[in-house]
C-alpha cells in the first residue's frame, strides 16, 4: 500500500471525501509520496516526490474530472516516466502497479524535507516550462532533467549531492 500525503491546497482540490486520516501508516520500502497542486500559466498540475529517493513526477493540465480516477491516472504516469527514465523496463510494469496498489490519500505529513524538495522541483519545472505545454518540452523530458539535478535531499552521505533518479534505481533494484 502507498500513501501519498496531500498538501492542503490539493486536498481541498480532491475533496474532503477522498482524503482518509491515518493514524500510524504502515511501513512501506519504496517510500510514500508527497504531492502539491500548483498552478502555471493559470492551469492546475500536481507533483509528486518520494520521500526516500526525492524522484518528483509532475502531472501537467488537472481538471477536476481526471480525479475520478485518482490510482491509474497517478500509477500510470508513474510508469510511464520510471520506463522514460530508464529505472524500470516495459515488462517491469506490471508489477510496479500491483505493488503501488491501492493508494490511501491522506493530509499532509509537514515532512520539511520532501516539501522543501518539492518547492524547489517546482521552481526548476518553471524555469523548464516557459510555454504552453504543446509548445514548450515534453513533459517526461522535463521531469527526467528535474530528477536527474543534483539535489542535497537524497539519501547518499550529508556532505554529498545526489541524483533522483540514482536514488530511484537503487530503491526499485530492492522492489523487484
Amino acid at each position: 500500500m502507498t500513501t501519498i500525503y496531500c498538501s492542503h491546497k490539493l486536498k481541498d482540490f480532491i475533496g474532503p471525501k477522498n482524503i482518509k486520516v491515518i493514524d500510524s501508516p504502515e511501513e512501506n520500502p519504496w517510500g510514500d509520496w508527497n504531492a502539491h497542486l500548483f498552478f502555471l500559466n493559470r492551469r492546475k498540475n500536481l507533483i509528486f516526490v518520494n520521500n526516500k529517493s526525492y524522484y518528483c513526477l509532475i502531472i501537467q493540465d488537472i481538471k477536476k474530472a481526471d480525479l475520478k480516477d485518482f490510482e491509474s491516472l497517478f500509477v500510470n504516469r508513474l510508469i510511464e516516466q520510471l520506463q522514460f527514465d530508464k529505472i524500470i523496463k516495459p515488462d517491469d510494469a506490471l508489477v510496479v502497479f500491483q505493488k503501488l496498489l491501492p493508494l490511501t490519500l491522506t493530509k499532509t505529513n509537514n515532512d520539511k524535507k520532501a516539501i522543501g524538495t518539492m518547492n524547489e522541483y517546482v521552481y526548476i519545472f518553471k524555469l523548464h516550462d516557459t510555454h504552453p505545454p504543446s509548445q514548450g518540452k515534453p513533459l517526461k523530458l522535463i521531469n527526467h532533467h528535474i530528477n536527474n539535478t543534483p539535489m542535497s535531499a537524497g539519501k547518499q552521505e550529508k556532505e554529498r549531492y545526489a541524483y533522483p533518479i540514482e536514488d530511484m534505481k537503487e530503491l526499485m533494484k530492492d522492489f523487484r
